[in-house]
């Protein structure tokens, strides 16, 4: 009887040292995994926006029944 409750004392020690290794370690791994892939992804489409517009001088972006049209613009010199 007694090697059977520290048998089971052992195994839920064992789960929740897991449980607290994956907390703490698996699943922030997880989230920065996630992050980075969406932020390298964010950059290809700004980038693939801004070929664009310098390629053609402008580009539509639609949204349902919302259009945004993007023109690139080169600013006058300064004159002092």
């Amino acid at each position: 009887m007694r090697d059977k409750k520290f048998a089971v004392a052992v195994v839920i020690i064992v789960v929740l040292a897991l449980a607290l290794l994956f907390v703490l370690v698996v699943s922030p791994a997880v989230n920065q995994y996630i992050l980075n892939k969406q932020i390298g992804v964010a950059n290809e489409i700004v980038n693939g926006i801004i070929q664009t517009v310098n390629q053609q001088g402008y580009i539509t972006l639609s949204n349902g029944n919302e259009t945004m049209v993007l023109v690139k613009y080169i600013a006058p010199p300064a004159t002092q």
